[in-house]
């Protein structure tokens, strides 16, 4: 089977989409298919897992020039100013990026179908890139695609930023749509990389696979330290760095602080562009970060129990208020330094905490993860031969 694995692509740090369609590409591959692996100039894809990569368009935030878009918008990110603006659904998500823009879509379109042409593509998996499922049911090659709770019209949609996409779904004479966010019901199946229990989706259709990796082993490793990630956007950097000094830093155990420019410490606590958070979770007592969904599984997958700051992002409210209600963690309506405290001292204190924490991780670590993504669509495009 060939299969093409299309990730979602942003001119902004947005490190989820890409590392999920690694782990699927990856699963196709051992599985014994060929898989070619959508790029592009975004800054995001790194270090391909497999060799035949195809070089794809990168949208432009607010479908903007690139020489505008280039300067402005990591500046934004630097100040904070883009956490700012509240962010309302997926759909003002790809508004935002640019993946909306007719131009955009029509050029992605295009090149996919090429692709798929070109490399008698048989599936195509979509990570969030509505391209790539528009090009499949142009084509009529089976698709599949990733999902969640907050990605539904029912959620929270805006259906005034989707012109460009009905105007290019009308073009193509596909059926017509409200909202760009009626084409993940194009999916022949939705794959959700997490539980019914957080994400409590009643739809037909829908394959809940948990960790797409196979999660770390849960052993008797000693927790002594504190991570920290804000991400871009919902806190100043300096801000936070000045505020886990005050409050972390006389915790009595070594606080990791990533996201920084440069690598220093002060006394316990040591900031630095990234640390391997494969290595430090695992000894990690809390984890305070800003609600993206890979730093949400990767704290469940190392039963971590979570503080979460998720700024004006509804995806990240919706994530925060999901770890709170199973118990696994607290949500901060802001970055408060007393309030940051008290809730930090409350995870690493109370049981209930890290018991929930466990749980959800048993949960999880029994979806299948991207080798059931596979297995699943071996057997729907079997069906179809």
């Amino acid at each position: 089977m060939n299969v093409l694995v299309v990730p979602m692509f942003a001119l902004s740090r947005m490190s989820g989409p890409w590392s999920r369609a690694q782990a699927i590409a990856g699963a196709f591959e051992r599985a014994g298919h060929h898989v070619a692996l959508g790029v592009a100039e975004d800054g995001n894809c790194v270090s391909p897992c497999v060799s035949d990569t195809c070089q794809l368009p990168a949208p432009s935030p607010l479908g903007l020039p690139r020489a505008i878009s280039s300067r402005t918008f990591p500046v934004a990110e630097k100040l904070g100013i883009a956490g700012r603006k509240p962010v309302s659904s997926f759909e003002e998500v790809l508004w935002l990026t640019g993946a909306l823009a007719y131009g955009y879509e029509r050029a992605s379109v295009e090149a996919i179908c090429e692709i798929a042409a070109d490399r008698r593509i048989d599936a195509i998996y979509s990570e969030y890139n509505l391209p790539a499922i528009i090009a499949a049911r142009a084509l009529g090659v089976p698709v599949f695609g990733s999902f969640s709770f907050t990605t539904q019209v029912s959620y929270a949609s805006d259906i005034g930023k989707a012109g460009g996409v009905r105007k290019l779904v009308g073009e193509l004479g596909l059926p017509s749509i409200v909202s760009s966010l009626e084409l993940f019901d194009w999916l022949d199946v939705r794959f959700v990389p997490s539980s019914y229990e957080l994400e409590p989706i009643e739809r037909k259709g829908v394959e809940f696979v948990g960790f797409l990796r196979e999660p770390p082993k849960l052993e008797g490793t000693e927790r002594d330290c504190i991570l920290v990630y804000l991400g871009a956007g919902s806190v100043p950097q300096g801000r936070v760095e000045r505020v886990v000094v005050d409050v972390l830093g006389g915790c009595g155990c070594d606080v990791y602080v990533a996201g920084c420019g440069e690598e220093r410490s002060e006394g316990s606590v040591h900031f630095a562009p990234r640390f391997d958070f494969a290595e430090l979770l695992p000894q990690a007592r809390c984890f305070v970060h800003h609600g993206g969904q890979n730093s949400t599984m990767d704290a469940i997958a190392n039963a971590v129990p979570q503080v979460i700051v998720p700024g004006r992002v509804f995806e990240r409210i919706y994530n925060a208020e999901s770890v709170q209600g199973a118990g696994a963690g607290l949500k901060l309506d802001s970055f408060d330094a007393n309030v940051l405290k008290g809730a930090c001292q409350r995870v690493m204190v109370e049981e209930a905490f890290s018991e929930s924490a466990a749980k959800l991780h048993r949960s999880l670590a029994s979806g299948g993860g991207a080798a059931r993504i596979v297995s699943v669509v071996e057997i729907r495009l079997a069906r179809e031969v």
